[in-house]
């Protein structure tokens, strides 16, 4: 049994961003020997069993194929297996080593000479879910190539307690509908979901974009996973209850909401009838999953009740939230102390890619939000950060708590995290008395005035 059996796989467990363009890099893969830590014949099969798949259901669902060069990366060697070799230059599975200048994440990836579908091993031993997977990524990469760069907003509001309880009462709605037998039950389920949906976006202006927005790159293509990893109709509504039992565990849900909201709406408009013919093409245009459905099943406008609450266990999931909410409070004030009032690390970001755990965000207002565990690489190097970075809203500026001593050679190390610098990258006082400052190469310090 290989290293990467022995890793526990966990859904959507890492994203990845790219500043610059869906994680493309020039680099050349290292030329030595790899240790044998992938399974090369499994993944080769699983290759092959997307392939058989991919062109066919691509075409049906998106007018296009989602077949793509697969690209697996062991996430402590960085031993790769990809399904074939760049630009044509062998046979079989390409076995190397990859960069290490380059991220490791599910991602879209332009590197030698090839977009491949990057993921990082080890695949789930799930049948259904290592489909799905394979599908979502490959969805992904198919708008990358078709010149839709995914856009995101912030989703703070999903934080707070009447945000993530609207949110959770959406997805009990939900379920009931996925689970219901009967077009009364269904559409009653709908509707309540429906009512959740708009009350929470009446109360805060921004949700209905920029949910939407996330709803678009991850809900469309989780549901793509979904709906190819299945071959029935049961089967795909079994695997869209898991990933709503899932979300609800996660500690976040700003930037993983989707995962579970995408192939519930999906499913649902693709047993709604007539009237939701061509919704798929619709929502690529940028129409809310929402109004599709509520137009397929000619659902009214509804106001929210007591009753609705009732039905889903709105009583329990409010106290239950207030009680998250506290603590949730607790946490975000000693983030804020120590990433916001300093002293501080500022890194600029040029043409930063990071990857992160999507299901553990937690804003900070205007300051921006902070990724307890993640990876950044940019042109001043790569920082691995385990105890939390502060993005900026406009993400031109990563944070760290200062460190206490200046760096060693090229690596720095502050409490939870490493920053290895790239040649000539230097530091300078902050603002504030403690702050200090990255700067790249040709900067240099004021001349002091006369």
């Amino acid at each position: 049994m290989t290293f990467l059996r022995r890793m526990r796989f966990t859904r959507a467990a890492v994203a990845v961003f790219s500043l610059s363009s869906f994680g493309s890099a020039m680099a050349e893969p290292e030329v030595k020997p790899a240790p044998e830590v992938l399974e090369v014949g499994a993944l080769t099969s699983a290759f092959a069993e997307f392939q058989r798949t991919c062109d066919a259901e691509g075409r049906r669902l998106w007018g296009h194929s989602l077949c793509a060069p697969l690209l697996v990366v062991h996430p402590v060697t960085r031993v790769f297996v990809a399904s074939t070799w760049p630009e044509g230059k062998g046979t079989g599975p390409w076995v190397g080593v990859f960069p290490s200048d380059l991220t490791i994440a599910n991602t879209a990836l332009s590197w030698a000479g090839t977009t491949w579908v990057q993921l990082q091993g080890p695949l789930p031993e799930s049948p259904s879910r290592r489909r799905a997977l394979l599908a979502h990524e490959a969805f992904h990469r198919l708008r990358a190539t078709l010149g839709h760069q995914g856009r995101e907003m912030s989703n703070a509001h999903l934080d707070g307690m009447e945000g993530r309880t609207l949110l959770q009462l959406e997805w009990r709605a939900l379920a009931a509908a996925l689970r219901a037998t009967t077009p009364s039950v269904r559409a009653r389920a709908v509707e309540d979901a429906l009512v959740f949906r708009r009350e929470r976006r009446a109360l805060f202006p921004e949700a209905a974009v920029a949910e939407g927005l996330l709803e678009d790159n991850e809900g469309l293509a989780e549901y793509t996973g979904v709906t190819l990893a299945a071959s029935d109709a049961r089967g795909r509504r079994a695997l869209a209850l898991e990933n709503l039992d899932d979300a609800v565990k996660r500690s976040s849900f700003v930037r993983a909401f989707a995962y579970a909201s995408g192939p519930a709406y999906g499913l649902l408009l693709d047993e709604a009838g007539p009237r939701a013919q061509g919704w798929r093409a619709r929502a690529l245009a940028g129409a809310d999953l929402g109004a599709l459905l509520q137009d397929a099943l000619r659902l009214g406008a509804p106001e929210s009740s007591p009753e609705r609450e009732a039905r889903h266990g709105g009583a329990q999931l409010r106290e239950a939230e207030r009680e998250r909410a506290r603590l949730a409070q607790a946490r975000a004030e000693a983030l804020r102390k120590k990433l916001v009032e300093g002293p501080v690390l500022r890194l600029p970001l040029v043409r930063m890619r990071i990857q992160f755990n999507p299901g553990e965000l937690v804003p900070l207002a205007e300051h921006g939000t902070v990724y307890p565990g993640a990876r950044i690489v940019d042109e001043w190097g790569s920082l691995t950060a385990t105890s939390g970075v502060l993005l900026s809203p406009d993400w031109k500026t990563a944070t760290v708590n200062a460190p206490s001593s200046a760096p060693r050679d090229s690596r720095w190390e502050g409490e939870g995290w490493v920053l290895e610098l790239a040649p000539g990258w230097r530091t300078s006082a902050g603002p504030r008395p403690g702050d200090q400052v990255l700067l790249a190469p040709e900067a240099r310090a004021p001349a002091p005035q006369r």
